[in-house]
Formats: C-alpha cells, structure tokens, sequence
C-alpha cells in the first residue's frame, strides 16, 4: 500500500467518506445464519463423537452436553434438527436466487485470473514478513484468498449436507453407504473449522481487513478500502458512475428532471 501515501490528504478523506454497497441485506442474513448454526452445530457435534479411540472429544465436554440436553439422544436429535434446518435455508437461498445471482455471482466473482494466482504467491510470504516491498496485484470484491476459502466452504458443505441425512436416515442405505458417510462427514466439518480459524483472524483481527468484518453488519465499504483491497472492483464502480453521470448530464441538457438523483454505483 505505499503507492497510497502520494494521495493527498483531503482526497484521502473524500474516499473514506464514500461508501460503496459491497453486501445486499440477503447476503448479510445468509452469512450470520450460517455462523449461528454453526455456534450450534459445532460444539454439539463434537460433544456426540464418544470414541475413546478418536480423542477429540474430552469426557467433560460430552457429560456437559449430554446433562444440558438430559439425554445423548436429545443431544443428537438438537444437532440433526439443527442440520436440516441449515440445509433447507441455505439450499433455498441458492435455489431461489439460482439463474439471477448465484451462477452470475460465481462467474463474475468468484473465478480465479492470473491476478489473482500472483496474489496467492504474495500475499502469506508478506503476512510472514517476506517481499513488504512488493506491490500486490490488483483484486476483484473478493481477493483469490477468499475465493480459495470460498472452494473449500462450498465443496465441504456439500460434503456435510449429503452425508448428514444419511447419517440420521441410516436404516434407509446399505452399510457401505453408511460407513462412507461417517468419515466424509467429519472430514467436511473440520476442514471449515480450520479455514475457519484463517477467515475469522483475517477479518476480525488483521488489521487491514478489520473494515471487511464491519462490512458484514453494515454491508458497505469505504472507498479507500475498496481502492486499496479491491481495485478491480473499485475501479467498475467509478466507471458506472461516470455512466450514470453521463447519463444525468445529458437528460439535464434535453430540458428534462434526471430519473434518478441517486448514484447507483455508491450509497453517497
């Protein structure tokens, strides 16, 4: 970000004064669904593994759990209850907003460039203290870091959606089905644990990031941000409001009133 120091100090202020919509109320409701069902699923999950032979579960975690919900089978009945509750609105998100926004979203944004391949060479040797000097390439809304994240989220949600069901509906597959699942299941939710980890310090705790995380509450960002993390995108959205200027521009000097006064670029 040194290029960044050159720019004037009022034209500094200006761009963090803007704002640009990044997250629509959907996505924002989607996401801190997914992280609530997940402040559920996840340490009821762990408290129902019992084998001694795993270790992953300590025998204090499982009495906790068991007494809090009286019995192991209330315990497995919250968490499976929990898990279909997950699927359907998740699913129905994807399904309904299918052709409109999410293979148009994924296309657009979620697609790795060559970019974003130098990014990823890039950026953790700085995050270690390495190439501080080297200027990152520019990124689209979402850096190749989320995009990465974002393959293996969607990949092991999957995982967990397919063999969830059959895991409860046991009686309903052969066993080999059965067997499968169990470890497919595991596998899916313990790699996003541990991207997990990655995208809760980067966003919550990295410091140049932090205006991510605030952006899930508010779903704007300002300028400056999205200049200095996500120029590609912050790039498309001064070319719409030149547009959009053009367009103002040109109804004023045919004598009529601008349709809109509102820049749809920007939420100032």
């Amino acid at each position: 970000m040194s290029h960044f120091q050159s720019i004037p100090l009022p034209e500094r202020r200006r761009l963090r004064q803007k704002q640009y919509k990044k997250h629509n109320l959907a996505n924002i409701l989607t996401h801190w669904f997914n992280v609530a069902s997940w402040l559920m699923l996840l340490p009821t999950g762990i408290a129902i593994i019992s084998s001694p032979r795993l270790g992953i579960t300590p025998l204090w975690w499982q009495e906790a759990f068991r007494n809090l919900f009286s019995s192991a089978a209330n315990l497995i009945k919250f968490h499976y209850t929990i898990g279909f509750i997950w699927i359907f609105i998740l699913l129905f998100n994807v399904f309904v907003g299918f052709r409109k926004y999410f293979i148009p979203f994924a296309f657009h944004r979620m697609l790795l460039d060559k970019d974003d391949i130098q990014w990823l060479m890039t950026k953790p040797l700085q995050m270690f203290g390495f190439m501080k000097d080297k200027e990152l390439p520019p990124q689209d809304a979402y850096n190749a870091g989320q995009k990465i994240y974002s393959y293996f989220v969607v990949i092991c949600t999957a995982g967990l959606m397919i063999t969830g069901p059959v895991m409860v509906f046991k009686d309903w597959f052969p066993p080999i089905v059965k067997q499968v699942a169990q470890p497919i299941h595991f596998v899916s939710a313990f790699t996003i644990v541990a991207w997990l980890f990655i995208h809760v310090y980067m966003g919550a705790v990295f410091p140049e990031e932090k205006e991510a995380f605030f952006s899930m509450f508010s779903g704007k960002v300002s300028a400056w941000y999205a200049k200095a993390h996500h120029e590609k995108w912050y790039n498309e959205k001064l070319k719409e409001e030149m547009q959009w200027e053009d367009e103002v521009e040109k109804e004023v000097e045919a004598g009529r009133h601008p349709q809109s006064e509102t820049n749809p670029a920007t939420l100032k």
